[in-house]
């Protein structure tokens, strides 16, 4: 019955700890709530109870409840404390207090549970929320406690047993009938809509050997005739009606890749996409008060359910910052990667990013109730805190608009400073109040309160590492850490927390707040004003605070006998998949993915406690690495990539030739398990925001989708026992409870209905495994604060009336346990550094002491906070209306993003002008335009008006004009790189292949030039003045980088280029180049050093009159200010050493070698809000062969040195230094540079 609630954990010494925790003051209420009445139904007698309404949540009064129905109880602290006596246990309950108690009278056992919102006291009367506490009830009473409709409580006169089970069961519905399926081409697949009388009770797919089939149970079909086929896709469809099931399959004649399925809202019909990849301009938008929604089609459904939340959420973050929206925010949704996620922007506009699908499990890293509404209120924070003006912001943005830095005109970063200074500040500065906020938002569930955090800090303290400086964790410890930039939410929301309980939220509230008065105040400056301190102190009494509070929970937990646990390595590998045993090699095999280090597949000896890398894991997610599944008896290891963007595809390694092969692309499934006894591989499959489980039998060439769930439940971390009888997965629903569910297989392949037992909900449980002899099932879980190992014993029957056993009583965290045999347990130990393998013995731990959470100190001094719980919406379905949905345009949409005035340059003139930006949010279209006057008399003779615009679509197409067109460098350098005359240009760029990290990419365009008289900086006179040219580049890119570089480090990079050049029709000549490059990257010596190999040639069709079509080597490439790569000399041109473009050629071989040193990185290198992020060092030779007057076979040795520098810890430079000497067989000459480059590319 547990469905609506957490147990937190189940120990009679927490109790005592949560009555202690139970807050004693009383929510804020009002007397003008408008009170209604519930009816009580039991034993066929009617009663009625006062039923209230606060912030948007029915709440009834559980004082009338429990007199209603004599039972006893009694009120204590003036009404805002009740304990109620039922039959078998005692029910706790405080106002203000989310956790509720539950005591067993018989063995004086507690169950702690928390409800997604705190009860509320009104007039010495509590209040329960109607909708999440009735199955706490049912448990207390004995009964279960349901209601009928809105306003009608019914008690059941029927027992229920305590123990966790339940079934979903979908049968005995209202047959459905098909009233036509029209199935037709769409976005490069295949689309079928199926129109029904009803909504369909449930449904499915899979694919085998080019037949498609949809099931729909309980349905009906009356006749073929009510199918209508408009594709040529299909060379058949069959359909066939079985057991009151209707299977339509269709034999289709392109390759299957992937598929979903979604409901049309409005309407009862289902739309079935095969291959259908969202199209660019199959977008569509609906409006709110204060939201625009800009949506796919796939997505209809959700969007009333995200207006309604994101409305809910900015009304309570308005009234905490007194804050109104300078103009409606866009909330843009996507569904292109496997894992959801949000981001937010204020600049150019207020703009939020909505990844829909479930979020990244593991070790409880983010605790979330209904995701959706998580997220927006998440990034909703960072709109609000960043979209505040002062008054002269205000005035500012009025006349510049909101203005983002542009690195082709570096005047617009004052314009961003002056227009929207709040945005910048540390990172961990911004996500300190989102964290803090989205906390309280969702009513308890969030990072303040959140396990892993507490794990962090605590494993800081055992192993007495040092807390970074608040600068020093922008700089250098996030680009170490195998935590990366989880430590700007971890140290952010830490600070937050002990400035609420040090001072109080108000004030930590005031340190984030705009007044109309305030003047450019740096975060800092505005903190010793708010809290009257220095900020270096506070922060530096943040830590010791942290420390004592930790070391009070160690104390704690050493109270009680610890497991001895036996470590496998000292050395840890960061985060680490799912492992796998493999008893016929008595090894482990798992991935991981760890700072200065490939992620890469292991294979983990148990005997000797040595690794050996047997597979790659190319782009790892952030927490889980990948999914992975190991049949042992065939030696098949599956994986998944694509894990951190993109679509997942399935692999399969075969450990002993270490072959691979993929097997399902772009299929979106991970939760991989595999039977080692059926060989039948499960996963779960995310699309369009739900979860759905995904079976395939041996040799793997179907996919079949079992069951798909709804949103806002989400299926995980599958585990399939080894006879392939029984999954057991993670269960986590909406109102935040997270259970360890157990699914019979073949139910799931067979049965209409879908059923399931609850096996635990205590402690966040995750990562089920079964013992060899499927006898036990083994978890972890956070039931007392730290995550330790349990198991639960099946022999007797599934669940039957065991209890959980913790086996392991830990300080640290124990996660991913498997059964190794002879009694003993695999798995891995948190450390601050990242988890490391261990063993321990599979016995009993005895007690387990819990410990304090921060975030429960915020609470006893903050209650406040509970007021700023925002309520759900009504359920997605109710809100599956199409009103107001209009079709997105690019044209009406498009904004002045930016228009500033500026300062820019034409080779030695200066010019003053406009620099603008537009565009539309979706940058369908984006334009920018440069241009102005040059009123000086620099150059007499020089042109006066100058013009550069560049109009893209889509990013794929781009049409640019230049007419003497402005650049702002020439201001600067010598070298200029404004060209007297006009250019016209038409561009494609085209990825033939994008699936990470191999991209194939090529760009073409076609440019005319009129008016030309100097080309190549100014430098290269051209024969003719008028010409076009033709050119295209093929670029083909498959690299890596690991945690703590500064660039690429491993894999190949090719490119191939073919230019034409033309002059005028009257009389045509013609020119031509051909050449490729091929790069290549490894380390070698230690981590982070690069060795850098880079092959070129090239060959030019000559042609005496036009003398631009010729190669130009020679130089470095850097100018004194800069706006691109700093590395220049990499490029196939370069040849530092020699002047630029000084040596003209028909053909060329070119060879780089070139070593990367390690980064150096600096902890506290800071000047006020800059600060020296880190020093880069490199060497290089080049050797070129090529015809030439001045030489043939040349060879040149150099250096370059580069600072990158941070700025406001938003906007990054680098201040670069470089030396070379080239040699020749005719002559020796050698140059250096210093050059400063603005901002990053």
């Amino acid at each position: 019955m547990f469905k609506n609630f957490l147990i937190i954990f189940e120990n009679s010494h927490l109790m005592k700890a949560f009555i202690f925790l139970s807050l004693l003051l009383a929510f804020p209420f009002y007397a003008n709530c408008q009170v209604t009445k519930v009816s009580i139904n039991y034993k066929d007698n009617l009663s009625e109870v006062p039923l209230i309404e606060f912030h948007g949540t029915l709440y009834f009064s559980f004082s009338g409840f429990v007199e209603t129905l004599s039972i006893p109880h009694i009120i204590k602290k003036d009404g805002s404390v009740m304990e109620a006596t039922f039959n078998k246990v005692k029910m706790s309950v405080a106002s203000g207090d989310p956790y509720v108690v539950i005591n067993n009278r018989a063995d004086n056992i507690s169950k702690t549970f928390q409800l997604p919102v705190s009860p509320i006291s009104l007039e010495n009367e509590i209040y329960l929320p109607l909708k999440y506490s009735l199955d706490v009830i049912s448990l207390a009473f004995g009964k279960e406690v349901y209601l009928k409709d809105s306003l009608k409580m019914i008690i059941s006169e029927i027992d229920i047993e305590e123990k966790e089970t339940i079934s979903q069961n979908t049968s005995g519905e209202s047959e459905t009938n098909i009233t036509g399926i029209l199935i037709y081409e769409k976005s490069g697949g295949l689309a079928l809509r199926f129109s029904l009388d009803r909504k369909a009770s449930s449904y499915k797919t899979y694919y085998h050997n080019k037949d498609f089939t949809i099931v729909l149970n309980n349905t009906k079909l009356k006749s073929d005739s009510l199918i209508e086929i408009k594709t040529d896709l299909v060379n058949y469809v069959k359909s066939d009606t079985i057991n009151n099931k209707v299977e339509i399959t269709l034999r289709i004649n392109f390759k299957y890749n992937f598929s979903d399925m979604s409901e049309v809202p409005g309407t009862n019909d289902l739309i079935v996409r095969v291959n259908v990849q969202p199209d660019p301009s199959d977008w569509f938008t609906m409006e709110s008060e204060n939201f625009v929604v800009i949506y796919h089609e796939a997505h209809s459904a959700l969007i009333p359910y995200i207006i309604k939340s994101a409305e809910n959420s900015l009304k309570v973050l308005m009234s905490l910052f007194d804050y109104k929206p300078s103009e409606k925010i866009i909330i843009n949704t996507y569904d292109i990667s496997d894992y959801g996620f949000g981001a937010a922007t204020t600049t150019p506009q207020n703009y939020i990013r909505l990844e829909i699908e479930p979020l990244e499990p593991g070790y409880e890293n983010i605790p979330y109730n209904e995701r959706l509404q998580w997220i927006i209120s998440h990034e909703l924070v960072h709109i609000v805190v960043n979209d505040q003006a002062s008054e002269i912001e205000d005035i500012s943005r009025k006349i510049f608009q909101k203005v983002t830095p542009e690195q082709i005109q570096p005047i617009s970063v004052f314009y961003s400073l002056l227009t929207n200074i709040s945005r910048y500040t540390p990172r961990w500065h911004q996500e300190a109040i989102a964290v803090f906020l989205e906390t309280w938002m969702s009513g308890g569930f969030g990072r303040i309160l959140g396990n892993f955090d507490e794990m962090y800090f605590r494993t800081m303290v055992l192993d007495k590492k040092k807390f970074p400086s608040d600068v020093e964790l922008e700089a250098k410890s996030t680009h170490n850490s195998f935590l990366i930039e989880i430590l700007f939410y971890l140290y952010g929301a830490r600070f937050a927390a002990y400035l609420s309980i040090k001072y109080d939220s108000q004030r930590l509230l005031d340190w984030f707040k705009i007044s109309s008065k305030d003047f450019y105040r740096s975060f800092k400056d505005k903190f010793e004003n708010v809290f009257k301190t220095d900020f270096d102190k506070a922060w530096n009494d943040f830590i010791e605070y942290e420390k004592q509070f930790q070391g009070k929970n160690i104390e704690k937990l050493s109270s009680s006998g610890t497991t001895d646990i036996k470590r496998l390595r000292y050395q840890p590998f960061g985060w680490v998949t799912a492992p796998h045993y493999d008893p016929l090699t008595e090894s482990v095999i798992f991935g991981y993915h760890q700072p200065h280090h490939l992620s890469s597949i292991q294979k983990f000896d148990l005997r000797s406690n040595q690794s050996n890398i047997i597979g790659t894991l190319p782009t790892p997610s952030q927490y889980e690495v990948a999914s992975t599944a190991f049949d042992y008896g065939k030696g098949l290891f599956f994986y998944t990539t694509n894990n951190n963007q993109l679509y997942r595809d399935v692999w399969v390694l075969d450990v002993k030739s270490e072959e691979t092969k993929i097997i399902f692309l772009d299929s979106r499934i991970g939760h991989l398990t595999v039977s080692p006894k059926t060989h039948e591989l499960w996963g779960v499959k995310h699309s369009g925001g739900k979860a759905a489980i995904i079976y395939s039998p041996y040799p793997y060439n179907i996919l079949e989708q079992v069951k798909e769930f709804s949103v806002g439940d989400e299926i995980q971390q599958l585990a399939v026992s080894p006879s392939g009888e029984y999954l057991a997965a993670t269960l986590l629903k909406s109102n935040g409870v997270q259970s360890i569910i157990l699914i019979n297989c073949d139910s799931l392949k067979t049965e209409n209905a879908f059923s399931f037992e609850y096996v635990t909900s205590v402690g966040s449980p995750e990562n089920p495994s079964w013992s060899m002899d499927e006898r036990y099932l083994f978890w972890n879980a956070y039931t007392n604060g730290v995550s330790n190992i349990y198991k639960l014993n099946l022999e007797s029957g599934y669940l039957g009336d065991n209890k959980p056993v913790a086996i392991s009583n830990t300080l640290r965290g124990l996660f991913k346990p498997i059964d190794i045999g002879s009694g003993r347990l695999f798995a891995f130990e948190f450390t601050s550094d990242g988890l490391i393998p261990v063993m321990i013995q599979d016995k009993p731990a005895g007690n387990l002491s819990a410990i304090q959470y921060l975030g429960q100190e915020v609470l006893k001094k903050n209650s406040q906070v509970y007021n700023w719980f925002v309520a759900s919406p009504s359920e997605t379905n109710l809100l599956n209306t199409k009103n107001d949905e209009k079709v997105y345009n690019g044209f009406e949409n498009l904004k002045i993003q930016t228009l500033i005035p500026i300062i820019s340059g034409f080779q030695k003139q200066k010019m003053l002008g406009i620099f603008t930006h537009i565009a539309d949010p979706l940058f369908n279209h984006d334009i920018t335009i440069e241009m102005g006057y040059s009123p000086f008399n620099e150059n007499p003779s020089g042109p006066k008006f100058h013009f550069k615009g560049k109009y893209e679509y889509k990013k794929q197409y781009i049409l640019g004009l230049d007419h003497n067109a402005p650049d702002f460098y020439d201001l600067f350098n010598s070298r200029k790189r404004g060209i007297i005359g006009t250019k016209i240009r038409f561009g494609n760029i085209h990825y033939w292949i994008y699936d990470n990290p191999l991209k194939v990419k090529q760009e073409s365009e076609i440019s005319y030039y009129r008016d030309i008289i100097f080309i190549n900086d100014n430098i290269v006179r051209v024969s003719e003045p008028d010409f076009a040219i033709a050119q295209t580049t093929l670029n083909s890119t498959d690299l890596r980088r690991t945690i703590g570089s500064s660039g690429f480090e491993y894999g190949n990079e090719f490119d191939v280029t073919l230019m034409v050049f033309a002059t005028e029709l009257q009389k045509i000549e013609y020119a031509g180049q051909l050449y490729a490059e091929w790069g290549h990257f490894t380390t070698f010596l230690s981590d982070h050093n690069v060795f850098h190999l880079r092959l070129a040639g090239g060959y030019h069709k000559k042609n005496d009159q036009m003398l631009q079509a010729r190669f130009f080597f020679g130089g470095f490439g850097n100018r004194a200010l800069e706006n691109v790569d700093v590395k220049q000399y990499r490029k196939v041109f370069r040849f530092p050493g020699i002047p630029i473009y000084s040596l003209d050629s028909e053909g060329f071989v070119k060879l780089l070698l070139e070593d990367n040193f390690p980064p150096i990185r600096f902890g506290n290198a800071s000047i006020g809000q800059h600060f020296l992020n880190h020093i880069d060092f490199s060497v290089y030779s080049q050797a070129l062969y090529t015809k030439s007057q001045l030489g043939e076979k040349w060879i040149d040795v150099g250096a370059q040195l580069n600072l990158i520098f941070k700025h406001w810890f938003n906007l990054e430079s680098t201040l670069s230094a470089g030396i070379a000497n080239a040699w020749s067989e005719k002559e020796s000459s050698w140059e250096w540079f210093v050059s400063y480059k603005l901002l990053k590319n």
